[in-house]
């Protein structure tokens, strides 16, 4: 009588185990998993922190020259000292969009106002340059997980965001030419190799600013390697409601 009320206990017990199991199974659906739901390829290269003249324009002339639109997060002060590299972005139809006025991470993280103040400037400047425009998308210095401004004030400048409509966004591809001071070509190569071509839906972070010449040098190299896996190119300005989707679900746009 034991062994049969046992054997009954066991086997209630692996019915709830095989019950639970199998329910989150279904429920689990993995990034991974997910982009075979996911049939086209598309790339998003995007460049921060300029213009600058002496790179911006080579960067420009490199995209056009493989019939590529890419996104430019601007710095309102940068802006303002090229004012006609503003203008050529604009006239050779790439995106712009704003990152910060003065990059200067301890003041606009200060508070939740500073970094709105310091953005506000940014896009007002832009909107001097080249008219008003539509600002959808958002490039936060140092990307949204950056612990320079404590939790709260991180939590309140995304909610605000987001509640604006908008999007902060930051990448899955880091090319790494931040990394140090003359960062070389085969660096950067590395890096994409490395981290790119993994999702159908990728940003790549790349950066405009002074002393980025490997850059410029590698930027053809980046744009092979997604050309030889398929990708099509496209500016923040053409993107897709589903690309958008898609960016979410792999924590790259408003997380």
């Amino acid at each position: 009588m034991k062994l049969n009320n046992h054997l009954t206990k066991y086997f209630k017990f692996a019915i709830i185990f095989i019950v639970i199991f199998f329910a989150i199974i279904l429920n689990y659906t993995p990034v991974a998993a997910s982009n075979s739901d996911f049939t086209k390829k598309v790339v998003y290269l995007t460049f921060d922190d300029g213009p600058n003249e002496n790179i911006t324009k080579e960067i420009v002339n490199i995209l056009e020259s493989n019939n590529i639109k890419g996104s430019f997060f601007l710095i309102g002060d940068n802006a303002n000292n090229n004012k006609g590299l503003v203008k050529l972005l604009k006239e050779k139809n790439m995106t712009i969009m704003p990152h910060t006025n003065i990059h200067k991470y301890n003041e606009i993280y200060s508070s939740t106002d500073e970094y709105f103040n310091d953005l506000n400037k940014c896009e007002e400047t832009i909107s001097n340059i080249i008219g008003k425009r539509d600002f959808k998308f958002i490039r936060m210095p140092g990307g949204s997980d950056n612990t320079i401004g404590n939790e709260q004030i991180m939590t309140e400048i995304k909610n605000r965001i987001k509640s604006e409509n908008r999007y902060y966004i930051d990448w899955s591809v880091d090319s790494g030419d931040t990394e140090e001071q003359g960062v070389s070509v085969n660096f950067i190569d590395s890096r994409i190799k490395e981290y790119g071509g993994l999702y159908p839906v990728e940003v790549v972070l790349m950066h405009d600013i002074s002393g980025k010449e490997t850059t410029i040098a590698a930027l053809q190299n980046t744009i092979n390697f997604y050309k030889e896996k398929g990708y099509k190119f496209k500016s923040l300005d053409e993107i897709e409601d589903d690309d958008i989707e898609y960016l979410k679900k792999i924590k790259v746009i408003n997380k």
